[in-house]
């Protein structure tokens, strides 16, 4: 008979996966998640860095200038993210590794995180869906970019929950602080959307279940973003 080459188990987990993938791609979307560096934050033009490291001196220096010009790829950079190295440890590296003067790092630590560097049309679009969506910050960052959050940029008064890698201990594109962003917000992530600049933290955000979009500019995220949403420009 024809059903004697039909696996019976095979089918059923087949059927299965198969809503579950259905159930996910109709799932509404509750809860919007936004990257902060790169994303809600600016990052300064490179010729702009340049011109403030030739100024306070920091452009002699390989390992500073790796450290600028990969930032996701640099182990200092990892272990701030992480927690293991405090922002303080790290100025003051700086200060005793690299001979730059305190008066210097505090001029460059306040031109460089500046309110100017602000995304302001993505927090107006923030604004525009805060009353019928959930948002949430999940940045990969050190253990003082919560108080620069919500004392100097306020970003407390626009989301609902701000998770940091340096006070979990874990960084994207880990599945783990994902699930951390889930658990804080009491979200699902079959309901929820992703936005960061990084392409493997977009990529894992898809996998771990998350519809994500891969900022590149504010037109074409907030776009890509009403799509996903069902939205009407």
């Amino acid at each position: 008979m024809i059903f004697d080459f039909i696996n019976p188990t095979t089918d059923i987990i087949s059927m299965i996966f198969g809503l579950f993938l259905l159930v996910r791609e109709l799932a509404v979307i509750r809860t919007i998640i936004f990257d902060f560096g790169g994303v809600l934050y600016n990052m300064p033009d490179p010729k702009l860095v340049n011109k403030w490291m030739k100024m306070f001196g920091f452009n002699q220096d390989p390992e500073v200038l790796e450290l600028i010009a990969n930032p996701n790829e640099s182990q200092l950079v990892n272990d701030i993210c992480l927690g293991k190295i405090s922002e303080d440890e790290a100025w003051h590296m700086m200060h005793t590794k690299w001979r730059i003067k305190p008066e210097t790092i505090r001029r460059f630590r306040n031109q460089f995180f500046s309110k100017r560097y602000l995304n302001r049309q993505m927090l107006r679009f923030m604004d525009v869906v805060k009353d019928d969506y959930q948002l949430g910050i999940l940045s990969n960052a050190g253990d003082q970019t919560r108080s620069l959050m919500t004392d100097v940029f306020h970003l407390d008064q626009v989301v609902d929950k701000i998770i940091i890698s340096a006070e979990e201990g874990i960084i994207k594109p880990d599945f783990e602080i994902y699930q951390i962003a889930m658990d804080r917000l009491d979200a699902k992530p079959e309901e929820s959307l992703f936005l960061d600049d990084y392409g493997r933290n977009v990529e894992a955000a898809i996998d771990f279940g998350m519809k994500s979009v891969q900022f590149v500019d504010n037109k074409q995220a907030i776009q890509m973003i009403r799509e996903i949403l069902g939205e009407e420009e």
